[in-house]
């Protein structure tokens, strides 16, 4: 009808008066695009130095760890007396003498891994942050429980100790961004079964140890048995169920190499315990009874499943590289 009168239609008349319109702000403004690619490249100049640095921790973690392993192993005599104040028996030399060997394989495995790749690198710092945590409570209700039990001065250095240790770790990982294997070898049968059962028997064992230590040694002991050695009991559970993760994630580890240390790391820890309980019952004879030998074989068969599969993982590498070198 506008058009029909000689009248300009609404649109037009606005254009003509002023101008035309202006383009869209979104096509001046085009937002600059990022391939994940690109940002990541932007970030990737930060993996090498973080490496760096995870691994010089792993290597300070494992040298202070196996000097206080050796030096609990050689000298539980001089570690109990001095934090219990007391003379103290062959029962807590022995339970000392096995934290000692658990934290020499916790030393093995920060050492062998440290190099590795990020995915092997999370699980050190997860056994170590469990480990903190569990050490942790133990000291908590030793303080509410057994007040008196160790001088309230070196609970709250190992209270400070522990936080530290959990709190780098933790950071740790966090920034190395808690990886996973995404890798399954279904064709390793024996393997898989082995790292599941390494896996049950470090959660069973470690609880059966965090629970009632007096009831597991009971008729093992000529020893009338208190809140210290139960302190060192549940202290060599939580070091066994922190190390329940290693066997979980070695599953799906996809480096042969890697999964290698785990089995490697068990039959240091299990040799170490087992040549502590040949030791006590040959050297403190008079506080172990002959039940004792019960707890031997249940760590030499463990000790030998570790061994053989140790032997059985290298064998198959071994000739894998010499048929790949003859290609």
């Amino acid at each position: 009808l506008s058009a029909h009168c000689g009248m300009a239609p609404r649109k037009q008349a606005v254009r003509s008066c002023i101008g035309p319109f202006p383009p869209r702000l979104s096509v001046l403004r085009k937002p600059p695009t990022v391939s994940v690619n690109q940002a990541k490249g932007r970030m990737g100049f930060l993996e090498p130095a973080l490496s760096l640095v995870q691994g010089k921790v792993l290597l300070i973690d494992s040298i202070l760890t196996s000097s206080l392993a050796l030096f609990l192993y050689f000298a539980p005599d001089v570690v109990g007396d001095f934090l219990f104040r007391k003379k103290t028996d062959g029962v807590h030399w022995h339970l000392i003498r096995c934290v000692g060997g658990q934290l020499l394989a916790t030393a093995f495995v920060n050492h062998r891994l440290r190099n590795s790749s990020a995915i092997a690198r999370s699980v050190c710092f997860l056994i170590r942050i469990v480990s903190g945590i569990i050490t942790l409570m133990l000291i908590y209700q030793c303080q509410s429980q057994t007040p008196m039990l160790i001088e309230p001065q070196t609970l709250e250095y190992a209270r400070v100790a522990s936080f530290g240790i959990a709190g780098v770790y933790l950071v740790l990982l966090i920034c190395n961004g808690w990886p996973i294997g995404d890798k399954f070898f279904a064709e390793n049968r024996l393997g898989n079964f082995l790292y599941q059962l390494d896996c049950l028997a470090s959660i069973c064992i470690g609880l059966a140890w965090l629970t009632f230590p007096q009831w597991l040694l009971h008729k093992q002991v000529n020893v009338t048995m208190d809140e210290s050695h139960e302190f060192f009991g549940r202290l060599m559970g939580a070091y066994f169920v922190s190390t329940f993760c290693i066997s979980q994630h070695a599953l799906h580890w996809p480096s042969e190499k890697d999964r290698k240390v785990v089995v490697e790391s068990r039959a240091v820890c299990c040799a170490a315990i087992l040549i502590a309980q040949l030791w006590s019952q040959k050297a403190y004879h008079d506080d172990w009874t002959g039940n004792h030998w019960v707890g031997i074989m249940l760590f030499s068969i463990w000790t030998f499943l570790a061994c053989m599969y140790t032997i059985i993982a290298y064998v198959p590498g071994s000739k894998a590289l010499r048929a790949k070198k003859s290609n």
